[in-house]
């Protein structure tokens, strides 16, 4: 008796797939495309089904997480992927950025586990110095000035980070400091051996000093520094990076007040906005987004801001710092901001000192709706205690 043929299941007729592709969730639909090349082709050529709103990663415990349907309330556990130990660093789209427990960097796709390396910590390229892991100790780090005039002992477990990846290019981009208070930023592109240094302390102009907001787009870096000017680095090209903000850059944010946490934004067209989230007695929040008012005088070191009410046809993803065009599809809707629990760069050098922080065993859910001022809390599963979350979107 001749055995049959196995089916191809990778030669499909592309009708078929198709419409296999058409009935997917977000979850089965980005698995599916993973199976191989002819089902990545038919997955870009094929529109998902409309989702209610974006897709949730929910990290119940360290270096473990789950998929969640908000819309639908249902919770999808991951296969075969395993983050154990692995402390959450940053998101972008369906990667992860992670920290293992020997304090070394990776990045893993959300769906296929497929996992990059990146280059030791240590690995830092500086001409004046050095970061050196203690011998013995995972977790304890050296910074020291190559003339002696600064050390500092840092610990992995201070380390945050940000993440950018292009699903269409395949470019990579990640920064991570250690907030202790932050002293230097380390900048990491794609094919990259080592990391860069951005001095935020030491050896760079008075307004550049600090670290209070911090947005990573693409190869750009934006610094809200304790000046409240926005510090903008490059580092798109062949080698190195370039500092495109000058000395005598004015403020580009006034202070205001005590009583509220702020947050840079980097829009579509590279507008810097300020983000402010009020909280009242009663435990509402409020968000308002405000600009530079464009009449401010060149020098002006308290520049008026103006408030903005309304995005036009692009959301707010608080959690990047970013505003991205309105996908119906995806469930982004337009003049709204999708936010989790905020990530305060560091307390001790935070602008604004009260800032509301949420501790994590409250991990704040939400979607506000810019027009009607309303906001839509998303909380987790009954059955589920959150370490942190974050909302899932294509950047493509």
């Amino acid at each position: 008796m001749e055995t049959p043929n196995p089916v191809n299941w990778s030669k499909l007729p592309l009708d078929i797939l198709r419409s296999v592709f058409e009935l997917l969730n977000f979850v089965d639909f980005h698995r599916a495309k993973m199976v191989c090349s002819n089902w990545y082709s038919v997955s870009k050529q094929t529109v998902p089904r409309k989702s209610g709103c974006p897709w949730l990663m929910l990290f119940p415990d360290e270096g473990d997480y789950v998929l969640h349907n908000p819309y639908e309330d249902m919770v999808y556990r991951r296969r075969g992927i395993d983050c154990s130990g692995s402390r959450f660093l940053a998101s972008c789209g369906k990667w992860l950025l992670m920290l293992d427990s020997r304090s070394r960097l990776y990045i893993i796709h959300v769906f296929s586990g497929n996992r990059i390396d990146l280059p030791p910590l240590e690995s830092v390229l500086s001409n004046d110095s050095a970061l050196k892991r203690m011998v013995d100790r995972d977790k304890e780090f050296e910074f020291e000035s190559t003339d002696g005039s600064y050390y500092s002992l840092l610990y992995a477990d201070e380390i945050k980070g940000r993440l950018w990846v292009d699903e269409e290019s395949k470019e990579v981009a990640l920064v991570w400091y250690f907030d202790a208070p932050a002293c230097f930023v380390c900048l990491y592109k794609k094919g990259n051996a080592h990391y860069d240094l951005i001095p935020i302390t030491y050896g760079v102009p008075r307004k550049l000093t600090g670290l209070c907001g911090l947005v990573l787009r693409g190869y750009r870096l934006y610094i809200l520094t304790t000046r409240r000017v926005v510090r903008v680095i490059d580092f798109s090209g062949q080698q190195g990076f370039e500092e495109l903000t000058r000395s005598y850059t004015s403020p580009t944010f006034s202070h205001l007040g005590y009583n509220c946490y702020s947050s840079l934004v980097v829009t579509t067209a590279g507008e810097f906005l300020l983000v402010t989230i009020t909280t009242s007695e009663s435990s509402e929040r409020a968000f308002r987004i405000y600009y530079k008012d464009p009449n401010a005088e060149p020098d002006d070191q308290m520049p008026d801001l103006v408030q903005l009410d309304s995005l036009g046809d692009e959301a707010l993803l608080l959690d990047l710092g970013i505003t991205v065009p309105a996908n119906h599809t995806l469930g982004i809707k337009p003049n709204f901001i999708y936010f989790t629990r905020q990530d305060p760069i560091s307390s001790k050098t935070n602008w604004n000192q009260t800032a509301h922080v949420v501790p994590p065993s409250e991990v704040d859910i939400c979607v506000f709706n810019l027009s009607t001022k309303t906001l839509e809390p998303f909380p987790a599963p009954s059955n589920m205690s959150l370490n942190n979350a974050r909302w899932i979107f294509s950047m493509t």
